[in-house]
């Protein structure tokens, strides 16, 4: 780093929110503003062809920036004169945190948890859901919406069959639903038409006749002055807190995809600018076991995943250009002038004996998430007077980022093993080595066995090699295939992360260098000539 340029001390610089909800939640307008400028698009993504409505789903790994990406176009569409409507998902949030995130910004939170859907499929009910959502804008912006008699019965159909939805909760509601299949209703609620003693007759209707005659009674929807509609599904969490709650997830997440390529194919048709879009996690996709021939079509067709890695070194990694532009955009809140490579200017040319860029990319899986991790709560706890970014700064964090990181893997985890086989499956990498064979893992496992019934039981129930093969996928281990060095770069090994998703059980195992001080494998150490 070589530089006469003014620097803001390092405390100043922001780097977002873990949760990217809250950026855009926030009462500082400089948080938002921060959010709008640093936004970059990661590779083989384009915010156009989900504005314009030639993709639907976004996809990749936890903390990949999937509710970033969404926020981003729902900023963007809102800008352009668009409807928008954004409904987060999530198995843990307070009260407090539901009300906050609702008043703030207009997300719907709907909390998972608590009722096994039992039925094999959800996708009706989950049409009439987005539909509802569809009927509330509708409501809200009344005079935006060209008045017809079809529109309003539609919208009081979606009254009548989502009433009381809300004090029930999401998944009750879904859950009544799909046990039931019908629905109760007098018969001016399905047909327009119908006058006098004719439509107040009372009778049950099938969940498919209602999306029927929703579908027949949308095609007189129009509007003016709006340009278009847009509707927004964050990620719903895959829990396996129960056999039956992982099974219900399954089923839901499942589901919502097929429903929302049916709602936007359903919208192509009648040439009406009303799009759904969502967003999905990587590692939920893959235990979606059925049915995937259509969920991969879907996906192929209408989704694109969202990834920040480069497949050979020295290609320009999307995850630099988001730091760099965390950097500016910071600058440029405090009136700054736009200065060349932020990265050059604020970090020192080695940290930990690797070059800046690589360090970056070594030690965040070019993951997002995890750059905010690090680097947010290296700056902050900086003193006043830093401005530079070296291993002395970042020294002072990797322990709990090394914490955070190895939580974030272990939710990752969650889609596949119980909350006690996670904490089985640390204690097995625990002060075992930086890099090993399957050998060594399966000894490891079977002397720590002996002080413990959770290994003793995944014995029976697992072999080393898929245990292996699911690190493999998540990132907490990488493969090389001679014996590495402690130092050695993840260019010359295999990583899930980048793209690398064939495993080898024969393969050296390397532990990714960000989880060392959690596992308790020792610390980076900086080198005496970095500067």
């Amino acid at each position: 780093m070589a530089t006469s340029t003014k620097l803001l001390p390092l405390r100043q610089l922001r780097f977002g929110n873990v949760d990217a909800r809250y950026e855009v939640t926030s009462r500082n307008p400089k948080e938002v503003e921060h959010f709008r400028r640093s936004f970059v698009e990661p590779a083989g993504m384009n915010t156009e062809e989900f504005i314009e409505g030639h993709r639907f789903f976004v996809h990749g790994v936890k903390g990949a920036g999937k509710t970033s990406f969404l926020r981003f176009v729902q900023l963007k569409t809102s800008e352009q004169g668009s409807l928008t409507k954004f409904i987060s998902f999530a198995t843990e949030i307070s009260d407090a945190e539901r009300t906050k995130i609702s008043s703030l910004s207009g997300i719907d939170v709907y909390e998972q948890g608590g009722v096994e859907i039992t039925n094999n499929s959800a996708v009706d009910v989950w049409i009439v859901f987005i539909l509802r959502h569809l009927a509330r804008l509708i409501e809200d912006n009344r005079q935006s919406f060209t008045t017809h008699k079809s529109i309003t019965v539609f919208c009081e159909l979606m009254r009548k069959v989502y009433d009381g939805e809300d004090s029930k909760g999401l998944l009750k509601w879904l859950s009544d639903a799909l046990k039931t299949g019908q629905y109760k209703f007098k018969s001016k609620h399905l047909d327009a038409t119908l006058k006098g003693k004719a439509g107040e007759e009372e009778k049950l209707f099938p969940t498919s006749y209602v999306i029927e005659q929703s579908f027949r009674l949308l095609k007189d929807l129009g509007w003016e002055e709006i340009s278009s509609i847009y509707i927004f599904f964050d990620e719903i969490n895959l829990s396996f807190a129960s056999k039956a709650t992982h099974k219900r997830d399954i089923i839901l997440i499942r589901d919502l995809i097929i429903a929302i390529d049916r709602i936007n194919a359903y919208f192509i048709e009648e040439h009406k600018p009303i799009y759904v879009l969502a967003a999905a996690r990587s590692e939920v996709l893959n235990a979606l076991n059925a049915p995937t021939h259509e969920i991969n079509k879907i996906l192929a067709d209408r989704g694109r995943e969202l990834r920040w890695f480069a497949k050979n070194a020295g290609t320009d990694w999307p995850i630099i250009k988001l730091v760099d532009s965390k950097i500016l955009a910071s600058e440029a809140l405090e009136g700054m002038k736009r200065e060349p490579s932020a990265i050059d200017r604020y970090f020192h040319r080695e940290i930990f004996g690797f070059a800046v860029r690589d360090f970056i990319i070594e030690t965040t899986w070019c993951n997002p998430r995890d750059l905010v991790l690090l680097f947010g709560e290296a700056v902050a706890n900086a003193t006043y007077q830093e401005t530079i970014i070296g291993s002395s700064v970042i020294s002072r964090s990797l322990e709990n980022y090394s914490a955070s990181a190895w939580r974030e893997k272990a939710e990752e985890l969650s889609v596949e093993y119980a909350p006690q086989e996670i904490q089985g499956i640390k204690k097995i990498l625990l002060n075992m080595s930086r890099h090993f064979k399957i050998l060594s893992f399966e000894q490891s496992w079977k002397s720590k066995s002996d002080t413990d019934n959770t290994l003793v039981a995944m014995k029976s129930k697992y072999k080393a090699g898929k245990i292996l093969d699911d690190l493999y996928r998540v990132g907490i281990l990488g493969q090389s295939s001679k014996e590495p060095t402690d130092n050695a770069h993840s260019f010359t090994q295999h990583w899930a992360y980048r793209g690398d998703t064939t495993f080898d059980a024969s393969a050296w195992f390397v532990v990714h260098k960000a989880l060392w001080p959690e596992l308790r494998l020792g610390k980076l150490k900086a080198q005496s000539n970095e500067r």
